[in-house]
């Protein structure tokens, strides 16, 4: 009898470890998955954020949208030259005006230190190419090589000197209006 009954107990003792073991392991195991569940809901959430992300990012990659972006920027860049290269005492004023539309304070102020034009001669500029260095308009920097002809004619005497130019220009984007914010002048040698 003593081998019955601690055959019995064993046998319930066995019972009641698997009992344990298989409770254990479905708990252990639905810890997990809820831990796993809550990982994929942040990850899932993470992708849906960089979905919008790049749906807004197509967005303003329409050809159109580009297109217009493209072309605002060449408009200031332009006007950019044209009011800080070409000096003249009869539009002095005007472009002094104009200058802080197209350009940043600082870029304005060395433009235009005086009030008034006290220069004894006269700048034209002639034949403006601009080329986009940076493809990409969808952000709001662009970097731009600019090449044109600038012409001094002293009004002391009839002198004239054509000299050619190459910049490198930076703009800035804010709320939808490019601002020339810098530039350099650059060797020809240096773009090839």
């Amino acid at each position: 009898m003593n081998r019955r009954v601690l055959f019995g107990l064993f046998l319930v003792l066995l019972i009641v470890l698997t009992s344990v073991n298989i409770y254990a392991t479905r708990t252990v195991s639905n810890e997990d998955l809820q831990e796993d569940l809550h990982e994929l809901e942040v990850k899932n959430e993470k992708i849906m954020e960089e979905k919008t992300e790049l749906e807004m990012t197509v967005q303003k990659q329409e050809p159109a949208d580009i297109q217009v972006r493209y072309d605002a920027l060449v408009k200031q860049v332009s006007t950019f030259i044209e009011v800080a290269f070409q000096q003249d005492k009869e539009t002095y004023q005007e472009r002094k005006k104009e200058a802080h539309k197209v350009m940043s304070n600082d870029l304005a102020s060395t433009f235009f230190p005086t009030e008034t034009y006290k220069g004894d001669r006269k700048t034209e500029v002639d034949e403006v190419e601009i080329f986009i260095k940076t493809g990409n308009l969808t952000n709001n920097q662009a970097s731009l090589l600019v090449k044109f002809k600038h012409t001094l004619y002293s009004l002391q005497s009839d002198q004239k000197q054509v000299t050619p130019v190459f910049l490198r220009i930076n703009a800035h984007r804010e709320e939808g209006h490019w601002m020339i914010t810098d530039f350099q002048d650059v060797e020809e040698e240096g773009y090839s």
